[in-house]
């Protein structure tokens, strides 16, 4: 069983996250949930049992997570999951008058064209001045290329993964609100 791949992202300025893990031998499979807030939005399932005789079976599984955990990411960045996040999260859950670009990750493929990949990064912090009149911001700090999968699990202390969740809270229960 090999460690898996964990991804947060934010879109159309509300926080998601991705994740991949292998089943190991016994239950020869691999599976990608997108989350919300602890609740499975999506699940994608690929089985490898045809693949278990293969000497390099954890490259090979390696490799499907890699493929399936970007899969997921590139759909979600391209609105597949915008019908079925206003479905479960309500209707209004999707600002229609977003930029959507600005919360997304470059396409996969213009990485790839310059040699390079990477994983959706961690949402950039808002400016102070944008975060407290509620404004999303539209300045981004630079994000560094790395491969894929390099630190995100141990990257960032717990604090801030669980300071981030809560301002993400607030922001759903402010927009409600209106």
């Amino acid at each position: 069983m090999l460690s898996g791949f964990n991804t947060n992202v934010r879109h159309r300025s509300i926080l998601f996250h991705v994740q991949s893990e292998d089943s190991g031998r016994n239950h020869p499979h691999v599976i990608t949930h997108l989350y919300h807030g602890g609740t499975i939005l999506a699940s994608e399932k690929t089985s490898y049992a045809d693949r278990l005789g293969d000497p390099d079976l954890p490259a090979v599984v390696k490799s499907l997570m890699e493929t399936q955990h970007k899969g997921v990411l590139r759909r979600l960045a391209a609105g597949e999951f915008d019908p079925l996040i206003r479905e479960r999260l309500g209707a209004d859950a999707l600002p229609e008058d977003a930029d959507v670009r600005a919360d997304r990750t470059p396409p996969p493929e213009a990485e790839e064209a310059r040699g390079a990949t990477r994983p959706a990064a961690a949402p950039a912090e808002p400016a102070p001045a944008a975060a407290a009149e509620g404004e999303p911001s539209t300045q981004r700090e630079p994000r560094p290329d790395r491969s894929f999968g390099a630190g995100i699990v141990s990257e960032r202390p717990l604090d801030e993964v669980i300071l981030d969740y809560l301002v993400e809270s607030a922001r759903q229960r402010k927009r409600r609100a209106r």
